[in-house]
């Protein structure tokens, strides 16, 4: 995103998470920043099955519109979680829309 704003991909960072709940119809949502589901056992890394289940239903026939909306998330997550290896990030958040 070379020669945007700082602002401006925080904003559209914020725009991506604040969907989720919409996608997700106020279910099996991430807790941030751990980026754990709320509704599953403790510590259960979100996409969760049932919030993948949700957001390909969200999507339907469009995965490739699902995986370019994880994929923005998944840079948000990559900020979020520098710990975490990227290509575990990326197992975690887009492989799975294949």
């Amino acid at each position: 995103m070379a020669g945007v704003p700082e602002m401006a991909r925080v904003n559209q960072a914020e725009r991506l998470v604040s969907a989720l709940d919409r996608r997700m119809k106020g279910e099996h949502l991430p807790r941030r920043p751990q980026w754990h589901c709320q509704m599953c056992a403790p510590e259960t890394p979100w996409p969760c099955h049932p919030a993948r289940v949700r957001l390909a239903e969200a999507y339907a026939r469009d995965r490739i519109g699902l995986s370019m909306y994880v994929a923005g998330l998944l840079f948000i997550v990559a900020v979020e979680l520098p710990d975490v290896a990227p290509a575990e990030l990326y197992e975690r958040f887009v492989a799975w829309t294949r």
